[in-house]
């Protein structure tokens, strides 16, 4: 079974996701970004109305969490655009909750089994380890993703 890693960097929600993916602990999947060139690097983050830096950020996109999971075994299809949940029709990772004026999102893992779906989240603040409130999560992203190790 899969099990909910939490990211240990504010943007480290890919890495998380990677980390779930491949069996692996989220030290290794941020220690391969590192050895890839993915991070860490500079980037700002809106606070209320005003705009804030981090030192280093993990900002990761699909072409890059691709690339890890291949290196690790789990197999990924094309990313692509999706308006909801009935849109993943597989395991894989998820950018929910876009946000157009940074050009953010948020990477989760989705699951589906015969039993139902369900969303492991790698934000440290979310207390469920599985989250079924697919209404609170706006989809935007796919990336279809097989031979996960449980």
């Amino acid at each position: 079974m899969i099990r909910r890693q939490l990211q240990q960097d504010r943007s480290g929600c890919g890495l998380a996701c990677v980390a779930m993916l491949a069996g692996i602990g989220y030290a290794q999947a941020r220690n391969l970004a590192r050895a890839l060139g993915i991070g860490p690097k500079p980037y700002r983050y809106r606070v209320g109305a005003g705009l804030r830096n981090a030192r280093e950020g993990y900002l990761t996109n699909a072409r890059q969490l691709q690339r890890m999971l291949r290196l690790l075994g789990p197999r990924t299809g094309d990313e692509r655009a999706v308006t909801g949940w009935d849109e993943c029709d597989g395991d894989g990772i998820v950018a929910i909750n876009h946000d157009p004026i940074d050009d953010r999102w948020h990477w989760v893992v989705f699951l589906r089994q015969n039993t139902g779906a369900w969303v492991l989240d790698p934000n440290p603040r979310v207390r469920s380890d599985r989250r079924t409130d697919f209404g609170r999560m706006r989809p935007a992203r796919f990336i279809p993703v097989t031979g996960a190790r449980d």
